[in-house]
């Protein structure tokens, strides 16, 4: 009934390619990531994944003209054009990257216009011994003058106490972007760089941490906690994932929040979020996924 529902399909990724020698072209929806850190990737200038999602397993697309070259087997060439709809009008995206490796250390970085402002990023990942290191950071023009720093610095490594695989996880990220006291929660959820996809978070300072146990061939379980190092608050994420089939997996998962609830000022006055994961009411959710 057209007056009171409506039909809508998302197609995540449709796209063509075209590539001749170490050149190629991809025009349409397709999947781009820049991160070099796992969870916290402020250097990402494509809708990075949001780590609270619990069925954000893929990344979504983004329309956009996308030329990659290769000028050996280590060191790439890419700019991507992408135009996007936000709640401010049409903005241009145009930007030029560089990654390279040398000696177990990849680097690189790219600059441009990301939605119309200039900025620019450097990253480096490698390892120190069994532990592996992942940088990024990012300097962006600040919409009301001026430039914001935005970096993530993450470590992580794959242990094997009895035979079986533990995987653990620290990432630290500041954002300049982000609110640094309780009452900036709001401004910053409504602001233009949270509605256009740029920030994963709310807040200034923020923590991940992960740690994942292969308790079975098939079964695994794990835990997430974000914290918000300036509230402080938190949401922690446990979950437990089996391999149902060949082409079937099983998860079941929840998130708590915890820190200070949502504060209301008196009348006429602004409401105050007391802390970023504060209001996280407990959820818990079963996700079947199948691969075909």
């Amino acid at each position: 009934d057209s007056e009171t529902g409506s039909w809508r399909h998302r197609f995540d990724r449709l796209s063509m390619q075209m590539a001749h020698g170490p050149v190629e072209v991809t025009v349409g929806r397709q999947a781009i990531s820049w991160a070099t850190t796992l969870f916290l990737s402020p250097a990402d200038p494509f809708a990075p994944v949001d780590p609270s999602d619990p069925v954000g397993e893929s990344r979504g697309g983004v329309d956009a003209v996308r030329l990659r070259a290769f000028s050996g087997p280590f060191t790439e060439y890419e700019v991507v054009v992408r135009p996007a709809d936000t709640s401010e009008g049409t903005t241009m995206t145009a930007l030029a990257r560089v990654a390279t490796s040398r000696g177990g250390w990849a680097f690189g970085g790219w600059a441009g216009l990301p939605h119309d402002e200039a900025a620019a990023a450097l990253f480096t990942t490698g390892g120190l011994g069994a532990t592996s290191l992942r940088f990024e950071t990012a300097v962006r023009e600040d919409p009301e003058g001026g430039a914001l720093l935005r970096a993530s610095l993450g470590f992580d490594r794959f242990y094997q106490p009895g035979g079986k695989d533990l995987y653990a996880l620290l990432e630290v990220q500041y954002d300049g972007f982000g609110a640094g006291a309780p009452e900036e929660l709001l401004p910053v959820a409504v602001s233009s760089a949270f509605g256009r996809g740029d920030m994963q978070v709310l807040g200034r300072w923020t923590a991940a941490t992960q740690a994942s146990y292969q308790w079975h061939p098939l079964v695994a379980v794990d835990a997430l906690a974000l914290v918000n190092l300036e509230d402080p608050s938190f949401l922690l994420a446990p979950g437990i994932s089996w391999s149902t089939t060949a082409t079937a997996s099983t998860r079941l998962g929840t998130f708590f929040g915890f820190g200070d609830d949502a504060t209301v000022g008196g009348p006429g006055t602004i409401p105050v979020l007391g802390s970023e994961y504060g209001s996280v009411p407990p959820l818990a959710y079963l996700s079947v996924s199948l691969y075909f």
